[in-house]
């Protein structure tokens, strides 16, 4: 690549980079033509989806020494958790009934097939381990078995798990859910989940989710624009989401804040990682927020991630902080999930799959007035809800990916990640309080272990439970995010003249 063309994709905004390019990008926008014109015709057998291999395998090159991508959902209970027992029938039985779950991945072939022994006893998933502290070693626990294998050399179990920790000490004791991404989404495991959970009168949960839209709250576009605009503006809005695709993993590096400073280009899983546990803040709060501010539960919440990592850029005296403001670069990739069928995911063969992407969004954390902040990330949300990039991201990555050999693939996400400072999601969760293998859960976290650090944020029984994943050596004085985090919803609040709950003014203030 020459140096004209280096220039122009770390420089230039998307419109130019796709006014270079037409004639290149012209090839997806035949195909999503093409695809929409298609009559419908009966479903063929089931393979395992570009995505779905590519996690597989290992969405990064070896020597970044990034683990299986493996989705932890950790379920908290007041006294002794559920026995093994009550576990095996209650949660992993229903579960088996899912064909990615109860085979094993066969990615030479992109399919499943059963395991090698032809068969799976629920209790072969179940796995206890008993420690002795408060809430802090629960969540340190937790943290410690994310990394532990699910898929490497594992052909005699499907490549899930559920890990009961038993506290003998203070603190809470745990059922951690472990799931390597290969099997399915978020949106996938949700729909499943539902399966084994009911109230506490033992009535079913309703979906928290709508499966006709994203689960991330982001939106992202579904590729189809209204007729009103006109065939040149589709046309025009599908080449610049095409664009922004292909060069994402060429624009410019983020900012080397103090919270994101990196060897960028040699980005390595250390192996060692911690996690800072955000304050529990209730979700009809943010929903006033919501409200008072025009805008959505997630621009709130990415908002109030954002100014935390403003305000300790600030505590650590950042001088970029000081030299650059508001133009800083810190961008947030964000999980966006596809909608699917009620049919789709009623069934055992097709429920489980990877209908997903990453969407990359600036989090304005350059601003010093947190409304400025607040209008910036709106803004950059419903730009992501307009333009079709998500949609085609996913066509991208499931059309021509399979023809690019994995080491490119591996190299294309590692440049992709590399040039961000974080992940973040956020996902509803159940409005009312469920029953776990018999036992109520007072609470949920949602774990993930990435390359970047990771904010996972989810909503559970009227209460938005949070965390932050990052690498040990990374952040020093990690423990203020908490309240950092609890201050800027504070910060909004009296902005919008809204109520502060007691619990969020004191977790600001600890």
């Amino acid at each position: 690549m020459s140096s004209t063309v280096q220039d122009i994709i770390a420089n230039a905004d998307q419109t130019q980079i796709v006014g270079s390019a037409l004639a290149f990008l012209a090839i997806p926008v035949a195909y999503y033509y093409l695809s929409c014109s298609k009559r419908s015709r009966p479903p063929r057998q089931r393979r395992l989806s570009f995505t779905s291999v590519g996690l597989g395998i290992g969405s990064f090159p070896p020597e970044s020494n990034v683990k299986e991508p493996i989705i932890n959902v950790a379920v908290y209970f007041d006294d002794d958790p559920p026995t093994a027992d009550a576990v095996a029938e209650l949660v992993v039985r229903p579960l088996l009934a899912y064909t990615r779950l109860s085979e094993v991945p066969d990615l030479t072939n992109r399919t499943t097939r059963p395991s090698r022994h032809g068969g799976v006893r629920p209790l072969d998933l179940v796995r206890e381990l008993t420690i002795k502290g408060d809430d802090t070693l629960t969540n340190k626990t937790i943290v410690e078995h994310c990394q532990d294998t699910l898929g490497a050399g594992r052909d005699d179990l499907p490549w899930w798990e559920v890990l009961i920790i038993s506290n003998a000490g203070p603190g809470s004791s745990a059922a951690v859910i472990r799931i390597h991404h290969v099997i399915g989404d978020g949106l996938a495991l949700v729909a499943a989940f539902e399966k084994f959970l009911t109230d506490v009168n033992g009535a079913s949960i309703q979906s928290p989710i709508s499966f006709k839209s994203s689960a991330s709250g982001v939106g992202g576009g579904n590729g189809k624009t209204k007729k009103t605009k006109g065939i040149l503006s589709t046309i025009w809005s599908l080449l610049e989401a095409t664009g922004h695709v292909l060069t994402l993993g060429a624009t410019k590096y983020d900012d080397d804040t103090v919270f994101s400073k990196m060897n960028h280009a040699k980005m390595k899983h250390s192996g060692k990682r911690e996690a800072v546990i955000f304050p529990t803040v209730p979700l009809d709060f943010i929903k006033k927020l919501k409200t008072a501010a025009k805008v959505s539960v997630n621009d709130l919440l990415m908002t109030a991630v954002s100014e935390a990592i403003h305000n300790y850029c600030l505590a650590q005296e950042d001088p970029l902080l000081a030299e650059r403001g508001s133009s800083i670069q810190c961008r947030a990739l964000l999980p966006v999930g596809f909608p699917r069928s009620a049919e789709g995911l009623n069934s055992p063969v097709t429920a489980m799959r990877n209908i997903w992407c990453m969407v990359s969004c600036d989090l304005g954390v350059g601003h010093v007035d947190i409304e400025d902040r607040l209008r910036h990330v709106h803004s950059k949300t419903q730009e992501m809800k307009e333009k079709p990039r998500a949609y085609m991201q996913l066509k991208v990555q499931n059309n021509f990916g399979p023809y690019v050999p994995t080491s490119v693939g591996q190299k294309t996400v590692f440049d992709t990640f590399s040039r961000h400072s974080l992940v973040l999601t956020n996902v509803p969760g159940p409005s009312v309080v469920c029953m776990f293998a018999g036992k109520p859960a007072k609470s949920v976290q949602l774990f993930f272990d990435n390359l970047l650090t990771q904010v996972d944020l989810l909503s559970y029984a009227g209460q938005v439970y949070g965390n932050m994943i990052f690498d040990a050596d990374q952040l020093p004085d990690s423990n203020i995010f908490g309240r950092l985090y609890a201050g800027a919803l504070v910060e909004l609040a009296n902005r919008l003249s809204i109520a502060v709950p007691p619990e969020v003014q004191k977790a600001a203030t600890a």
